[in-house]
């Protein structure tokens, strides 16, 4: 694994998106000495900062391992050669780091080669091309499914704003800003829902079930209570991203 590669590649897609290092580092809260380290080849993002780097950037974490852009048939080749690359640059890491890149290596080939791309939108880790915002949302018209009051999103924050995607269903014009705003300013909710039903973390992979759960909330304040219901309507738009009953159908 070249970390003077991957620091390159790095530089070029923060270029690419036409952020400077100073609007990388504020997305992924932090400094911007730390993506300059990053770029240079100094050392490698922390492992909890790179799935969303990897979002930002627009690339897979086969990419990022890479060093460069993968087409999608050299996608198992690749994967493999990332991870004798990986296993080469943990020789010269103490224990910890080690098996922590190895299980990220793991999970990689694990991902790309047996679940697929389609598992990973399936199950949220990745957003479906198919399911993009592509149209404005106005309720009764065209092919606009539901009744979703954008105005209402949009008020709150403009990191909410609400489109639809082909088939018609609401959606986040960028889910991402939006999941990571939904954190920030609804953490109390959040909270209220992984307690009260011992759930993980929220993240892409667990998003559902907050969504099930934040309805059904019974303890907590009336702001707690209040916020939780939120993550769960937040959710029902957030899904349509990366599933539809009219692309899986």
């Amino acid at each position: 694994m070249d970390q003077i590669k991957i620091g390159n590649f790095i530089s070029l897609c923060r270029k690419n998106k036409k952020l400077t290092q100073e609007g990388l580092a504020e997305q992924l809260n932090v400094s911007a000495n730390a993506v300059s380290k990053w770029e240079r080849g100094v050392n490698l993002p922390d492992y909890s900062n790179m799935q969303v780097l990897c979002e930002v950037l627009g690339i897979s974490l086969n990419e990022f391992f890479a060093g460069e852009y993968i087409k999608e048939n050299e996608l198992e080749k690749q994967s493999e050669r990332n991870i004798l690359g990986i296993l080469k640059f943990t020789n010269e890491k103490d224990i910890k780091y080690k098996i922590l890149i190895i299980v990220i290596s793991t999970l990689l080939v694990i991902s790309f080669v047996i679940l697929g791309k389609n598992a990973l939108v399936k199950f949220g880790f990745m957003m479906n091309d198919n399911l993009k915002y592509s149209q404005i949302y106005i309720a009764g018209e065209g092919n606009i499914k539901g009744n979703v009051d954008v105005n209402k999103y949009e008020k709150l924050n403009i990191d909410y704003e609400v489109g639809a995607n082909k088939y018609g269903e609401a959606v986040f014009k960028n889910p991402n800003k939006a999941f990571k705003r939904l954190k920030k300013d609804y953490s109390k909710g959040i909270k209220l829902i992984q307690k009260e039903y011992h759930l993980l973390p929220l993240t892409n992979f667990t998003y559902k079930m907050y969504s099930i759960y934040g309805w059904q909330v019974t303890t907590g304040t009336d702001e707690e209570k209040e916020q939780a219901r939120f993550v769960s309507s937040f959710m029902d738009i957030y899904e349509n991203s990366f599933n539809s009953y009219f692309f899986n159908n």
